[in-house]
């Protein structure tokens, strides 16, 4: 059952990691951690004019945290805090199975099977909740809410 997640995309994403290693220069980081499965991501990023420059993370992921990680990387960049909390949002909505997808998360849509795991959601969720923690300024998160 669960192989319908590990589409090539996943898998791509999850072998060869966008944006993957350390950010010389960073201005935000946050180290985020899945209490439930071990998963830890740390997020580093550069912002400027309110948004984010550059991003990139590290850390020991299940295939699903790093992909999702790899994925966000790309279409973080560019953004404001406050439409990387609306990407956010629409990411929730798609991995409940309220929507079935939304060109505005480009590779994170296919995580849409995560509707039939919901045990693996908060791996996917990871990567969303360490950078939300670093742009508000914390230095830690967790999918069991902010530390």
């Amino acid at each position: 059952m669960t192989s319908s997640l590990y589409t090539q995309i996943v898998l791509d994403h999850s072998r060869a990691p966008r944006n993957f290693g350390a950010l010389e220069g960073h201005t935000h980081a946050a180290d985020g951690v899945n209490p439930l499965c071990g998963d830890a991501l740390r997020v580093e990023l550069r912002s400027a004019d309110s948004r984010v420059a550059e991003l990139r993370f590290r850390g020991e992921a299940c295939a699903v945290a790093r992909a999702a990680a790899s994925m966000l990387s790309e279409v973080a960049c560019g953004k404001t805090a406050a439409q990387i909390a609306d990407l956010e949002m629409t990411f929730v909505a798609l991995v409940e199975g309220a929507i079935d997808r939304d060109d505005r998360l480009a590779d994170l849509n296919a995580m849409a099977p995560l509707v039939q795991h919901a045990a693996r959601r908060k791996c996917a969720l990871l990567a969303f909740a360490t950078l939300r923690a670093a742009l508000a300024g914390a230095v830690s998160a967790t999918t069991e809410g902010n530390a």
